[in-house]
């Protein structure tokens, strides 16, 4: 008997992971097209990652040496067959033989014996609990300073779970059978949003109607923030796949949709198609480029490292260093002023993060107030640590001079 498909399309997005590549993508190029498979190849690999702090423990005592000695792939195979051994319904003796034929399928065959006896001796030993021991050590640190210690064990808790499923609404194509509660994001409602219960989108009552878009409840909170109003002539720089440009295009305004991928452009077009909204969508590379036009608001949802969305893309809290935050702010400062730049006089802007983490968030708009004359703080909205099940965002609503 072979590995199963779906085992080692995990496997491969893992090692993709290790090479710092983003888990998701790696996920939908290589999981297979049979449900069955597909869905055990998504398991695996978030179930692994969201783990692998535990996991890693573990191995490394049972193998006496430290898991970055491990060849890649025969420690990938150590961890998925590890995860299914304590957090999977798979029999004992079957996930040791995936594993072991996963190890020959990554060309690793040598270690096969090593991987065997590794994982029939983990079938005696219990994984490190700590609700912190899934995060590295340097953001665990961080948190605790500034959030104290029961509030970042129960934020990195939460990250260790699937993420609920939260829906921006159409108010005017909501199906009577779509049911949830309402959801909130720092501390308030959003209205407009609902939280279901988890499943495909695609599956539930109204998406082929274009009734509804999935979106986080703080990136909606923070589209809110902005303010944006019928008529208004309202950019959207940093737009990609599209949820924010579909909220501000909800409410009326004449949304202009910039992003510097072209790939994820297209996405935005296809959701812009489905939903029944429209917007003026450009590939622009803010402080590389800009546009002349200019316009009463702007939003500007900024690349970031992202440490605000670890239960969805818990790949990257392998990924970032510490470091990191700093070196995006490098980044963001440029596209910032150039996307206020073409705000009216008198317009507003609002600038967000999904991260938490001050240099790329609430100190960047603090430098930019004091170096760049004529704009006014507002409002903020920071829903870190997150109460809701909403991500980690940091936003600022700025308005300039008349």
């Amino acid at each position: 008997m072979k590995v199963s498909p779906g085992r080692l399309a995990a496997a491969r997005a893992l090692l993709d992971v290790e090479e710092g590549r983003h888990l998701d993508r790696g996920l939908e190029r290589r999981a297979p097209d049979d449900p069955a498979d597909r869905g055990l190849a998504w398991h695996l690999a978030l179930g692994v990652t969201r783990r692998r702090g535990a996991l890693d423990g573990l191995i490394a005592q049972l193998a006496k040496r430290p898991v970055q000695t491990l060849d890649p792939e025969v420690l990938t195979a150590l961890r998925v067959g590890l995860f299914e051994l304590h957090f999977s319904r798979t029999p004992d003796h079957a996930a040791v033989d995936q594993a072991v034929r996963l190890c020959i399928a990554l060309r690793a065959g040598r270690a096969k014996g090593f991987v065997n006896a590794i994982l029939r001796r983990s079938q005696h030993r219990t994984l490190d609990d700590r609700l912190t021991v899934n995060h590295p050590d340097w953001l665990v640190k961080r948190w605790r300073g500034r959030y104290g210690l029961e509030p970042t064990a129960s934020w990195c808790a939460a990250n260790d779970s699937e993420p609920p499923l939260c829906l921006a609404l159409r108010s005017d194509r909501r199906p009577d059978a779509l049911a949830g509660e309402p959801a909130r994001a720092g501390g308030q409602e959003v209205p407009n949003t609902l939280m279901v219960a988890g499943g495909s989108p695609t599956q539930l009552p109204g998406f082929d109607d274009g009734a509804f878009w999935v979106m986080d409840p703080a990136a909606a909170a923070t589209t809110d923030l902005l303010q944006a109003q019928a008529g208004e002539r309202v950019l959207d720089a940093c737009a990609a796949p599209g949820g924010k440009t579909l909220r501000l295009a909800a409410s009326g305004a004449h949304v202009t949709a910039t992003d510097g991928d072209a790939e994820r452009l297209g996405r935005l077009r296809e959701n812009l198609e489905r939903v029944g909204y429209s917007a003026d969508v450009r590939c622009v590379r803010w402080g590389e480029e800009q546009l002349e036009a200019s316009f009463d608001a702007a939003l500007v949802d900024a690349p970031c490292t992202g440490l605000g969305t670890l239960r969805r893309h818990p790949e990257i809290r392998w990924l970032r260093r510490p470091s990191d935050p700093a070196a995006m702010a490098l980044i963001q400062a440029p596209i910032l002023a150039a996307v206020a730049d073409r705000v009216r006089p008198g317009g507003r802007l609002v600038y967000a993060v999904c991260s938490a983490e001050p240099e790329e968030g609430r100190d960047l708009v603090a430098g930019f107030l004091e170096d760049v004359g004529g704009w006014t703080l507002a409002a903020e909205l920071d829903t870190a640590p997150p109460q809701h099940g909403e991500d980690g965002f940091y936003a600022a609503r700025l308005v300039k001079a008349p």
